[in-house]
């Protein structure tokens, strides 16, 4: 082989031969007496660590938990905000009713880790806001959440 076609194909044989660094995941459950969700999204590692197809699913428990809110499928639109790097995961989840009476549920999730541990722990809070007699209350719940980090 001419060196002219040597270096060509040498770069097309190392790149085929790097590891494959462009995505990961992460999904984060909770499982208690005020709430059981799953949430999660595959991880641009190319885009900063972008969530991307964020989905999930929150049942809120209680007794005096509004029918539409006790349990709630989430998509990429709930996502408002996250941040994710070597030590922090952080989501905000944010759901709200359609038509009346005004209602939202918000899920904040903060845990942080080490980037070679598989497991993330840390705490969530669930606020959830209704009209109760024609004024908005909001009601909190807080507990442990763990979130299994990929990639």
């Amino acid at each position: 082989m001419t060196p002219r076609l040597l270096a060509p194909a040498l770069f097309a044989c190392l790149s085929l031969a790097s590891p494959a660094l462009a995505s990961g995941g992460v999904s984060c459950t909770a499982d208690d007496r005020g709430a059981k969700f799953s949430i999660g999204s595959p991880v641009g590692r190319s885009t900063g660590g972008a969530l991307y197809q964020f989905a999930g699913e929150i049942e809120v428990r209680g007794p005096a938990v509004a029918a539409d809110f006790r349990k709630i499928t989430l998509a990429a639109s709930h996502l408002t905000q996250s941040w994710f790097d070597a030590r922090d995961l952080k989501m905000h989840v944010h759901f709200e009713r359609e038509g009346e009476p005004h209602g939202t549920v918000d899920l904040t999730v903060e845990v942080r880790g080490r980037a070679e541990a598989p497991t993330w722990r840390g705490r969530y809070t669930l606020s959830i806001g209704e009209v109760v007699d024609g004024e908005f209350r909001t009601r909190r719940v807080t507990g442990g959440v763990a979130c299994s980090v990929e990639g």
